[in-house]
């Protein structure tokens, strides 16, 4: 089950982008994906067909892509500020926006 304490630690982990794209196994995932979804790798970037044109999920470059997670009925393609999760047995696409974080006190004081 994906709780707000995962999506917080993967954010955490996955703070970075990925160093070598055989890392994030995409001749894995994509095939597995294409079942339910319609999506494409054309090596520079990733299209998810099912999306309207104006959607600004519809396409990222893989070089902005962190990670990809396998979950039992989810995969996940981390970015820095969101997550898109795939579901393995259905059509179903969902997205988590990372919360912007409020600056401390300290912080508030000393930047201005």
């Amino acid at each position: 089950m994906i709780t707000d304490s995962v999506i917080k630690e993967i954010y955490k982990k996955f703070s970075k982008p990925h160093k070598n794209q055989e890392d994030l196994r995409l001749d894995y995932f994509i095939p597995m994906l294409r079942e339910h979804h319609a999506i494409e790798n054309d090596g520079f970037e990733i299209v998810i067909k099912d999306l309207e044109e104006y959607n600004p999920f519809r396409r990222f470059l893989i070089r902005s892509l962190h990670a990809v997670i396998e979950f039992d009925k989810m995969i996940a393609f981390i970015f820095h500020n969101h997550i898109l999760f795939f579901g393995k047995e259905d059509n179903q696409l969902r997205i988590h926006m990372k919360p912007v974080e409020k600056p401390s006190l300290f912080e508030r004081i000393f930047k201005r």
